[in-house]
């Protein structure tokens, strides 16, 4: 199934990391040292946590409206898309 998610990302100074977090999906979190990795690490959690939820025959909410999500400082939203059909076949 194909799903889009927003994803909130933030810059630690003292880390030097991209931290990386779905408002919509209770511990689904990650990070990288660049955006690129933040983001890339954003996907492979997504597809990992619904392709979980899935299998368990879990409830995905439906993903928040972006004019909704409220941002602090040095905040960021970006969309994060997933296809957890795709993903199956190649996760390993």
């Amino acid at each position: 199934m194909k799903y889009e998610f927003p994803a909130i990302i933030s810059y630690d100074f003292n880390d030097r990391v991209y931290y990386v977090n779905f408002p919509d999906l209770r511990n689904c979190f990650t990070d990288g040292e660049t955006l690129r990795e933040a983001l890339d690490n954003a996907n492979d959690v997504l597809n990992l946590m619904l392709l979980n939820s899935e299998d368990k025959g879990e409830v995905i909410p439906q993903p928040s409206d972006l004019s909704t999500i409220k941002l602090n400082a040095g905040e960021i939203v970006a969309l994060v898309e997933a296809d957890t059909d795709l993903y199956s076949k190649i996760a390993v």
